[in-house]
């Protein structure tokens, strides 16, 4: 992927979460074109520390994320979006040991 593709996707997830932070809808939506991100970005790459590593490069992906969302946020908005980006990043720990919340 190009350093141009990269741009665009995480312009559209951080657009994906904006919009779901102002109206509450597509939350779905939202989860999917944050989890391709994190996919696009290589935070779910393992390393040779394993599941910490991922977790912590999930979690940074997620944090630019949120940078890229504060301009068009109020306060409460941005409280929420970090809360979700932070339920996302670690999700995948509990999608690989079968467990559903």
């Amino acid at each position: 992927m190009t350093d141009s593709e990269y741009i665009k996707t995480r312009k559209a997830t951080a657009d994906a979460l904006i919009n779901w932070a102002k109206t509450g809808i597509r939350q779905f939506a939202m989860r999917e074109a944050v989890n391709d991100y994190l996919e696009v970005s290589g935070a779910n790459r393992s390393s040779s520390s394993g599941e910490e590593a991922i977790l912590a490069h999930r979690k940074i992906a997620a944090n630019r994320l949120a940078i890229n969302c504060i301009y068009a946020l109020s306060k409460e908005e941005l409280s929420k979006v970090d809360r979700e980006l932070e339920w996302i990043a670690s999700d995948f720990l509990m999608q690989d040991l079968g467990i559903r919340r």
